[in-house]
């Protein structure tokens, strides 16, 4: 505002841009008491073809929160938290479509090849070898 007030003739000017929702998951698996697994999610607004590595820009929404129920492995504590900062990030979306900015399919990040697969449907039954 001070700038306002020594530049009498100042204006805003907003421009649209191409603001993209980014979704990163982590979990960590039986870190918690009672075999309980943690999960956390950060939400993040970048251009829509980011350059390398992406531009730092500040979180709109950072979650943690601990998993109610035991999980069996480290990929499904992951698939939890996906499906968590996905549902999360769905009126974060609309809310983005309804300010004017077309949101594409939204990028969700994990760490965790397995959880990838399945989330993507790319995963393939091995079959087992019997030693002849």
């Amino acid at each position: 505002m001070d700038f306002f007030a020594t530049q009498s003739n100042g204006i805003i000017r907003y421009y649209a841009s191409d603001m993209v929702l980014h979704v990163d998951t982590g979990a960590a698996y039986l870190v918690l008491p009672n075999a309980k697994s943690r999960i956390a999610g950060y939400l993040v607004i970048h251009p829509s073809k980011p350059s390398s590595p992406p531009p730092l820009n500040g979180a709109i929404l950072v979650q943690c929160s601990a998993l109610k129920n035991v999980v069996g492995s480290a990929a499904e504590s992951e698939g939890e938290g996906c499906y968590h900062n996905a549902t999360t990030a769905v009126p974060i979306r609309v809310a983005l479509e309804e300010l004017g900015h077309p949101q594409p399919k939204t990028p969700l990040k994990t760490d965790n090849a397995t959880a990838t697969g399945f989330a993507n449907k790319s995963m393939r039954q091995s079959v087992p070898r019997h030693g002849t």
